[in-house]
């Protein structure tokens, strides 16, 4: 069976019809205006699953007053949070967009069913995005897929290598969010009551959270379609408290990721080599004559330990981020 597809902004589009490639070309894409290179654009993205429903993604992604707590010290600092006056300026079936103006002005739109996106305008001219696709894959299951834009600094989008972000900030963030996420998630199921009852949300910068569950109540009635599509979803999902499950960078993304999965390759290919280098040059120099080992096997064995400090560092530092990195939110000072 093959299905209709477009590769458009660094993404595969696929209509899951194989009976409608003609619907599939005349419909147009959920595309971000941000997503343009003739207007100076470039992005960078990044792809993971996460152990949380659809829902409390759109919720999270749509809620920018946590971003200070849940990501100290990563993308922002506790001490420095503050009220976020937000204004809703369009809520239709189609679009919900609201507008902040603390520091920078930002607008975020929500584009059912699964674009969610900020605009950050530093200046009349400098502006930074943030654009997701927002997919359910199960309940208790969704999958992001974020493109990160500016028009500004080419060269250095350019030098800076896609999977470094990724270890460094981008699945830092979205490890802050998975353990909080995912328990509170159920816990609200296990109480049974509607989001009206559940929560509280008494601030400004609660209202583009509100909106959408207006949206999601008024034109989905508070549920994604499961049982018509034949998936069977427990009334209360359990909670896993497996941190190595819940935080599995590897099979969450490094596995689907091309540049993540070359850097690994990479990286456990250099081990090996620093470390056969180590074992030659130890026995080469071992094998010298005593007149050869000071001038020549001195230098030979301080290149050999730097190389090996760079195995161990390799081994024990970079590795393990593209596999499972434990987030404790208290550890975080």
């Amino acid at each position: 069976m093959v299905f209709p597809t477009q590769e458009v902004n660094d993404l595969l589009w696929v209509w899951p019809d194989a009976r409608a490639a003609d619907l599939a070309a005349r419909t147009p894409l959920p595309l971000s205006p941000q997503i343009d290179a003739s207007k100076g654009f470039v992005w960078s993205s990044l792809v993971r699953d996460l152990e949380y429903d659809w829902q409390t993604l759109v919720e999270n992604v749509a809620d920018p007053s946590h971003v200070p707590f849940t990501h100290h010290g990563i993308q922002g600092y506790r001490t420095k949070a503050a009220p976020i006056a937000m204004k809703i300026i369009q809520s239709t079936a189609r679009v919900i967009a609201a507008e902040t103006d603390r520091r920078f002005k930002t607008r975020i739109t929500f584009v059912p069913p699964c674009r969610l996106e900020y605009e950050i305008c530093f200046s009349s001219e400098k502006q930074i995005g943030l654009v997701t696709y927002c997919l359910p894959v199960l309940p208790g299951k969704s999958r992001l897929v974020a493109q990160f834009t500016r028009n500004f600094a080419p060269m250095l989008h350019q030098i800076t290598p896609r999977w470094w972000t990724h270890i460094k900030t981008r699945n830092m963030v979205l490890d802050g969010d998975m353990i909080i996420l995912h328990q509170q998630e159920r816990c609200l199921q296990q109480q049974q009551e509607s989001w009206q009852t559940a929560y509280l949300m008494p601030t400004q910068a609660d209202r583009l959270v509100i909106e959408f569950r207006k949206w999601f109540d008024k034109y989905c009635h508070g549920r994604l379609p499961w049982q018509e599509v034949g998936v069977v979803s427990p009334e209360i999902l359990p909670i896993n408290e497996n941190r190595q499950v819940l935080l599995d960078r590897y099979e969450q993304h490094t596995r689907h990721c091309s540049s993540c999965r070359g850097a690994l390759k990479a990286v456990q290919r250099w081990q090996k080599i620093l470390l056969a280098y180590f074992a030659l040059t130890v026995a080469a120099v071992a094998l010298m004559p005593d007149s050869m080992k000071l001038p020549l096997g001195l230098p030979a064995i301080l290149t050999a330990l730097l190389g090996l400090g760079l195995y161990s560092w390799l081994k024990l530092w970079l590795e393990p981020r593209f596999y499972f990195v434990d987030y404790v939110h208290p550890d975080r000072k």
